[in-house]
């Protein structure tokens, strides 16, 4: 399904609508898009009405010519518009990495169109202006890169060690390259300097305010990630910390089946009424 919002065409799709199930919108992390998730989409059926995103600039969404449009304050907008006008609401918002960042403000600033977080893999930013400048200088290389040798920027981030520490299905691992690979170089080149970790606002402090559970999801080989959601566990209201065996950053994909326990799980203890 494609949509126009604040001037940009998304593409979301709603895999099934069971008005006893409650919905459950899915945010991809950065060169992805909802077709990452067409393994799940089965099992998450049973208990839920899955629904992916195409985020900005990612999969068949459009992107914008300029990388503010990409900022948090405009992507917030567009998702909370398309939520609030499209969906029923309150539902289960869902978000892998840069999707979590994402899912992570969106719960902040309208925490009422939800009814629980899950955040796999996610941030709440960068505190110290140093290193948040350093990563703002990094974002500009790797865009750079993106746009001017997109095959090998691909190369090199597959490599890097973050995604290493696990081996998903080969199958998996194919449909993720072929996803990245049919991205607009220019759009993601955009979207890490509107929304990269060191531009997005970092919010530790406010994560306190988050007035509905959260459930945190990680992979025990993702050493970074772990001692980031620990910090998060502390300073939430409601969190429910799960560290996945055998899983490292991509834990939907190094794991998915535990992946889809823990979201049943956390779905089911919820109930509509």
């Amino acid at each position: 399904m494609n949509i126009r919002v604040r001037g940009i065409s998304y593409q979301f799709d709603i895999h099934q609508e069971i008005e006893t199930l409650p919905n459950l919108v899915l945010l991809h992390g950065f060169m992805g898009s909802g077709r990452q998730f067409e393994h799940l989409i089965t099992g998450l059926k049973k208990f839920c009405n899955p629904i992916t995103l195409d985020l900005l600039g990612h999969g068949q969404s459009e992107g914008a010519e300029l990388h503010y449009r990409f900022s948090t304050k405009e992507q917030v907008a567009d998702v909370t518009k398309l939520i609030s006008e499209q969906l029923q609401v309150p539902l289960f918002l869902y978000g892998y990495s840069m999707g979590g960042r994402l899912a992570l403000q969106l719960a902040l600033h309208r925490p009422d169109l939800y009814k629980g977080l899950i955040l796999e893999s996610s941030t709440f930013g960068i505190e110290g202006e140093t290193e948040r400048q350093a990563r703002q200088s990094l974002d500009a290389r790797r865009s750079d890169a993106i746009t001017g040798n997109f095959k090998g920027f691909l190369d090199d981030w597959a490599n890097m060690p973050l995604f290493n520490s696990a081996n998903p299905a080969p199958e998996l691992l194919d449909k993720m390259n072929e996803i990245q690979k049919d991205q607009n170089p220019f759009w993601l080149a955009n979207s890490l300097q509107g929304f990269g970790t060191g531009t997005m606002p970092c919010v530790r402090e406010r994560l306190g305010e988050i007035p509905i559970p959260v459930q945190l999801i990680v992979g025990e080989k993702d050493s970074k990630f772990l001692h980031i959601n620990r910090q998060m566990e502390k300073e939430l209201r409601e969190p429910e910390l799960a560290v996945v065996k055998e899983a490292g950053h991509r834990v939907h994909l190094d794991q998915p089946e535990q992946l889809m326990a823990q979201l049943n799980d956390f779905i089911q203890k919820r109930p509509l009424s």
